[in-house]
């Protein structure tokens, strides 16, 4: 049998999305990044502006991390030719005013869609609004 060169191709986007995953579960804003295209956008359906292009959205996730102490619990994954959908509960490590801390649990849904380079272009993600707020307002932060 002949040898024949290996053509690189991107990843497939089951393939895509695990990687991603290890980049938010590792809390690796770089990793993130580097699979974000240039003019990406970054968009939490919170109130707050998208986060655009790769540079903003490497800050944004270290920010991020710094603030927020989370953990996700993974849901289902619902993968197109050109994006995913991924529904998960973020574990939110928050503290009542009076020192006592509670793992607030918010429902979250990703949307996330991928160019023909497999990088991604967007990402929206909707919080449970109700569960966000709720827990937002038992750790006496006004947002």
């Amino acid at each position: 049998m002949a040898a024949t060169a290996q053509i690189e191709r991107p990843l497939s986007v089951a393939a895509l999305f695990d990687r991603y995953h290890v980049g938010w579960e590792t809390k690796d804003p770089d990793l993130i990044a580097s699979l974000h295209s240039d003019d990406t956008v970054f968009a939490l359906h919170d109130g707050t502006e998208p986060v655009t292009g790769r540079e903003r959205l490497r800050e944004h996730c270290r920010q991020l991390f710094a603030t927020f102490d989370f953990t996700q619990e993974m849901g289902r994954r619902l993968y197109g030719d050109d994006h995913w959908v991924f529904e998960w509960t973020m574990l939110l490590s928050l503290t009542e005013p009076g020192g006592a801390p509670f793992t607030a649990r918010v429902g979250m849904l990703d949307v996330v869609t991928l160019n023909d380079a497999g990088e991604v272009v967007r990402k929206d993600v909707y919080p449970n609004g109700r569960e966000m707020h709720g827990a937002f307002v038992r750790a006496g932060i006004d947002r």
